[in-house]
C-alpha cells in the first residue's frame, strides 16, 4: 500500500510497500499541511495533520485533523486523530478489500471511535484534560464507485464526477455560537458525526481543514467553489507527483492564500485513473 502523512513540522513523508496485485484503477494523491501566518508570528507549531493510504482495488483512505487553537497539545491531538483513523481503516480493508455501503459505514464508525479512544487515552497518559488535545476530524473512504465520508467539526470533503460537477459530501459543522465548532473529544462527538455516502463513479476528491473553507466553499451554503478547485484537481493528475506536491505546498504558502486566511492549512487532493 502507498502511505502518505504530513503535519506542519516537516515536509510530506511517503512510505511505500510493494504489491503484486495488478490494478485497473489507482489513486494519485498530493497533500500538504502548512503553518498559518498567525502561528508563524506567535511561534506556535502548526496544529493541522493529515494521513492517507492508497491500496489495492482502487481504495483510498484519507484523514485531516485540525487541532483547536485553545488546546495546549492541539498538534498532538490532531496527529493522533488522523493517524489512528487511517490505520484502523487500512487494517480493516486489508482483511476485506471490497464492500457495500453498509460495510464502509461500519468501517468509518470504527475509525472515529478508535481515533477518539486514542486521543482520550493520551490525555489520561499525560494527566491532562481531553480538551487540551481537542481536534476536528475528517475521514473519507473511497473506491472508484463508492465514497463514504465522515466529519466532526469544520472543513469539508468534496468530490468531482466524470461530468465535471463538484459535490460537497460534508460541510463545516457550526456550533451553537459564532466561531464555535465540534471536536472529537466531546462526549457527544460520536453521535454528531456528519456522514455522507455517494454511489457512482467519481474522478477526484479533496478534503481540507477549516483554514481553507472561506476560499474553497461558497458560504453560507457550503457549496464547492469551482474556480478554486479546478487547477488543484488538475494538479493531482500530474505525472511528476513530487513536483505536484511541491506546487501544492507553494500555493498554500502563497500571498494569494495567506492574504485571505492566517490559519494553518491542510489540503489533500486525489485523482483516480488507470494504473501506470
Amino acid at each position: 500500500m502507498d502511505f502518505g502523512v504530513s503535519h506542519c513540522r516537516g515536509l510530506l513523508q511517503d512510505m511505500h510497500t510493494s504489491t503484486e496485485l495488478a490494478l485497473r484503477k489507482t489513486w494519485r494523491v498530493i497533500s500538504a499541511s502548512v503553518q498559518g501566518r498567525r502561528h508563524e508570528k506567535t511561534g506556535q507549531p502548526c496544529q493541522d495533520a493529515h494521513w492517507w493510504t492508497a491500496g489495492p482495488e482502487g481504495l483510498l483512505v484519507a484523514a485531516v485533523a485540525d487541532g483547536a487553537g485553545s488546546a495546549s497539545l492541539a498538534e498532538l491531538g490532531a496527529e493522533l486523530a488522523a493517524s489512528t483513523a487511517v490505520r484502523i481503516l487500512a487494517e480493516r480493508l486489508a482483511v476485506v478489500l471490497t464492500g457495500t455501503e453498509e460495510l464502509f459505514r461500519d468501517h468509518l464508525q470504527a475509525a472515529f471511535q478508535a481515533a477518539q479512544e486514542a486521543v482520550l487515552s493520551e490525555a489520561v497518559l499525560r494527566q491532562v484534560h481531553p480538551r487540551e488535545l481537542a481536534a476536528t476530524l475528517l475521514v473519507v473512504l473511497a473506491s472508484p464507485h463508492l465514497v463514504v465520508a465522515g466529519q466532526i467539526g469544520d472543513g469539508a470533503i468534496i468530490i468531482q464526477t466524470p461530468y465535471g460537477g463538484l459535490e460537497a459530501l460534508t460541510r463545516p459543522a457550526a456550533g451553537e455560537y459564532l466561531n464555535e465548532t465540534q471536536f472529537l473529544v466531546s462526549p457527544a462527538a460520536l453521535n454528531q458525526v456528519q456522514v455522507s455516502c455517494r454511489k457512482g463513479p467519481i474522478t477526484h476528491l479533496a478534503l481540507f481543514s477549516d483554514g481553507l473553507q472561506m476560499l474553497a466553499l461558497k458560504m453560507p451554503g457550503g457549496e464547492p467553489h469551482a474556480p478554486f478547485f479546478a487547477p488543484l484537481l488538475r494538479l493531482a493528475e500530474a505525472g511528476d507527483v513530487a513536483q505536484a506536491r511541491g506546487q501544492l505546498e507553494a500555493f498554500l504558502k502563497s500571498p494569494r492564500v495567506g492574504d485571505r486566511t492566517d490559519d494553518d492549512l491542510t489540503l489533500v487532493v486525489a485523482a483516480i485513473g488507470d494504473s501506470r
